[in-house]
């Protein structure tokens, strides 16, 4: 948790200290002292308790839909979830580097034809042609990796009329501890061996449903 917090602190109040020319978002303030700071258009937001800690953090992804059956829709979903995850790491640490690349090329090509005529000397002609060329390559690339815990679907949803499936993921102080506490607390106990949820190794029917209200 501590590792988090001070990447989001840190990367935020840079952008509030360069003002409006660095942040491409806003930040809104709550009447009871906290504040939500929108970081662009498809960027996270992270929301701050009125102490100044990180609260929580959020990222929503939308992707389109190519078939829109059960089936499009949910592969979608589980590209949009994945692509929003990957917003929070890249709002966490992000790599950048530059590279140009000069290729030069020459190629020289001897050509050579015979003309026969009957009754007459065979002629040859020669022909030789060099080609030069010359390219500017210029690539950009970007790399960003790291470790989510306590991530958490908060929303996912499919527009009709637009074609478009939605996640949004977050992650909170509260969250954070949850998984950490999950987490000692399998380590601490032996894996149970089992055939399956009915002992036949089948799947019974399910909903699934994020009724956090506080998270």
């Amino acid at each position: 948790m501590t590792r988090i917090h001070i990447g989001f602190v840190a990367a935020v109040a840079f952008a509030l200290l360069c003002g409006p020319a660095a942040t491409a978002g806003t930040v809104d303030a709550n009447p009871d002292g906290s504040a939500v700071w929108q970081a662009g258009v498809d960027g996270v937001e992270v929301e701050w308790n009125n102490d100044g800690s990180v609260k929580r953090i959020s990222s929503r992804f939308g992707t389109p839909v190519e078939f829109g059956d059960r089936r499009g829709i949910s592969k979608a979903q589980i590209i949009a979830e994945e692509k929003a995850k990957a917003a929070i790491v890249r709002f966490l640490k992000q790599d950048v580097s530059s590279t140009r690349v000069t290729t030069e090329m020459q190629n020289d090509l001897n050509h050579a034809t015979q003309e026969r005529q009957t009754g007459e000397k065979a002629t040859v002609k020669k022909v030789d042609q060099r080609m030069m060329m010359e390219s500017l390559s210029e690539v950009t690339t970007s790399f960003a990796s790291g470790k989510l815990r306590g991530v958490i679907i908060l929303e996912k949803g499919y527009e009709a009329k637009t074609e478009e499936a939605w996640v949004v993921v977050g992650i909170s102080d509260k969250t954070i501890k949850a998984a950490a506490g999950v987490k000692e607390m399998t380590e601490e106990q032996k894996p149970v061996r089992t055939d399956g949820p009915d002992g036949l190794g089948r799947q019974p029917s399910e909903v699934k449903r994020s009724n956090q209200k506080d998270w």
